[in-house]
């Protein structure tokens, strides 16, 4: 039990370093950018492929060793890619990742099914993301990312040489594995915590756009230079701005503010 708490803390571990450099990442103006954007230029889905898939590598190449296995977060770094941004993301970073991890252990006990469940990831991410409410992708996430993870563990049991060392293996890094991917709804939730901060502040303004205009709108009914005065000291009060002014084409019609 001690060696399975052990594994699932590095799990965990790994997980979190995944979630520091996303919470980075999405402070940086062009990838928030991305994250606004419903429809997405092959370029821009080449870069995010190129980050998840770096994810993935890094994930494998991280992996504490198990008995000829590897305790890593791969199947996260491909769920999350594709459930953010789409089955292309999902399904060509789980076959990068995939080929990898069978590249690195070519004939290892636990290569070909986390070859075979790497791609199976990338597509049951895709699928989340075309099929399932965005306010319900963390969930159906996890339960895919758990999903993926039981069918590595059959096919480990399956695939070894001998059932006795597949059982071996998957009673040291089973529970930890799935477990895991619980940092699935992590991620899914951070990154998407990005366009809830988009949508209150366009809330924001669309009520203080309405304030204004419920506030100025008598003081149009008779245009002179003292209503308007009003209107722009009310406009200035309101968007807390140093200086307001109304024009027409050729002069200023009223001002309020610095340098008046």
């Amino acid at each position: 039990m001690h060696e399975i708490f052990n594994m699932l803390l590095a799990v965990f571990d790994r997980a979190a370093l995944m979630l520091i450099c996303l919470f980075f990442l999405i402070r940086i103006r062009l990838f928030r950018e991305l994250l606004h954007k419903s429809a997405h230029s092959p370029k821009e889905l080449l870069a995010v492929t190129a980050i998840f898939s770096l994810f993935a590598l890094f994930s494998t190449w991280s992996g504490v060793p198990v008995e000829g296995s590897l305790v890593n977060v791969r199947i996260i770094a491909v769920m999350s890619g594709g459930i953010l941004f789409g089955p292309w993301v999902g399904i060509i970073t789980g076959v990068i990742a995939g080929i990898h991890r069978y590249l690195i252990d070519i004939g290892g006990v636990t290569a070909i099914p986390c070859f075979i469940t790497s791609i199976l990831a990338g597509c049951i991410s895709g699928w989340i993301n075309l099929k399932i409410p965005k306010a319900q992708r963390w969930r159906v996430g996890i339960l895919g990312g758990m999903l993926c993870e039981t069918l590595t563990m059959i096919l480990v049991i399956v695939w070894a040489p001998t059932t006795a060392l597949g059982i071996d293996i998957v009673s040291k890094i089973g529970i930890p594995m799935i477990l895991g991917s619980v940092c699935i709804g992590f991620i899914v939730l951070l990154v998407q915590s990005v366009e809830g901060e988009k949508e209150a502040s366009a809330a924001r303004q669309a009520k203080l756009a309405l304030d204004i205009a419920n506030k100025t709108l008598p003081l149009f009914r008779h245009v002179n230079s003292e209503s308007l005065r009003k209107v722009c000291e009310i406009i200035r009060d309101d968007i807390h701005a140093d200086a307001v002014a109304i024009t027409n084409t050729d002069h200023v019609l009223a001002y309020v503010g610095v340098g008046e």
